[in-house]
């Protein structure tokens, strides 16, 4: 991934922490919401821990995303180019949880698939969350494409 940082910012890891500690917050959140059977309130809490993590990792390589569609392209990007399913397809599983979500309070589905859908958006956080550093790590270097 290209990096667009032209100097490096002192609060970076502070931002970097806050992002890595919400994603994993409210993913934390999502869970204990599923397990109450509260899937809109998950579905909402599964957005924004996917969001956070997305954006932590953007910040650290320097790339803008300040559009919903920005952030999704460079996730996309990351996973093809990190050859992971997981966080190419992190908001396609989003998806999979609003659906089964959905089918579940109509009736139309069993609730262990969306816990099957949640297993993997689970997976694609926890994957971006492990792409934020902690502490003070130098910028990844520009890549030159």
């Amino acid at each position: 991934m290209t990096s667009h940082r032209p100097n490096a910012d002192p609060s970076l890891p502070v931002r970097l922490s806050r992002y890595r500690s919400q994603a994993l917050r409210l993913q934390d959140a999502a869970q204990t919401a599923m397990r109450r059977g509260q899937w809109s309130q998950a579905e909402e809490l599964l957005w924004g821990s996917l969001v956070a993590a997305a954006r932590g990792v953007a910040l650290w390589h320097g790339a803008a995303v300040d559009t919903d569609a920005a952030l999704r392209d460079f996730v996309h990007r990351l996973g093809e180019q990190e050859r992971d399913r997981y966080i190419r397809d992190a908001f396609d599983h989003l998806s999979a949880v609003a659906d089964a979500a959905e089918r579940v309070r109509e009736r139309r589905s069993r609730v262990d698939y969306l816990f099957m859908a949640m297993d993997d958006l689970t997976e694609a956080v926890d994957r971006l969350v492990a792409r934020i550093p902690a502490g003070a790590v130098p910028p990844p270097a520009a890549n030159p494409d």
